[in-house]
């Protein structure tokens, strides 16, 4: 009877491990599924267009927006969305491409992520425009596909410069920690 009881616990204890790990598992699913490329539901797409009326005053970069990244973060504070053929839209999308190559996020995913910082700077009373964090965090260098994403890149950015940190100090940090090591 006792070796029974004893079986008994460890197929418990196997179960509650399973429970458990699975239980963590979907957790993290739940949590990551906000990061990803989806379309969001129709009444968020509606919402986010309809807030300032053109594609490039949205707060945030939409999947199926008619404008591309570099477009929306050159032109957010214009009257109208700069053309493809802009000088500053081009260079700005070079960035963008070189960032989606090193990081491994989708060109909007590293627009709206460097508004993000923009916003969360400016919340703080830091003024840095958010072509610059995408500048600065895509000059760092670092290993094309390296395990560490733009935002886990530009989380670390914000938390220097809310520590004080000045850009330059920074950037210098992130690049002793994740540029290139060749």
């Amino acid at each position: 009877m006792l070796r029974h009881r004893s079986a008994d616990s460890g197929v418990s204890s196997c179960i509650s491990r399973v429970l458990a790990a699975l239980a963590i598992g979907g957790a993290l699913s739940i949590g990551l599924a906000g990061c990803g490329d989806e379309a969001p539901v129709s009444g968020e797409r509606h919402q986010a267009q309809s807030d300032e009326g053109a594609p490039h005053k949205v707060k945030w970069l939409e999947i199926s927006s008619q404008i591309t990244p570099a477009q929306w973060l050159v032109s957010r504070g214009e009257d109208k969305p700069r053309p493809v053929s802009d000088p500053e839209v081009q260079r700005i999308a070079e960035l963008l491409t070189t960032a989606h190559r090193r990081y491994r996020e989708s060109e909007r995913m590293i627009a709206n992520r460097s508004v993000q910082v923009e916003d969360m700077l400016k919340q703080i009373g830091l003024a840095e425009d958010a072509q610059d964090v995408l500048e600065g965090l895509t000059r760092i260098g670092g290993e094309v596909g390296q395990a560490e994403g733009f935002g886990s890149i530009s989380q670390y950015y914000f938390n220097l410069r809310a520590a004080s940190v000045s850009r330059a100090d920074a950037l210098a940090t992130l690049k002793a920690r994740y540029g290139s090591k060749s």
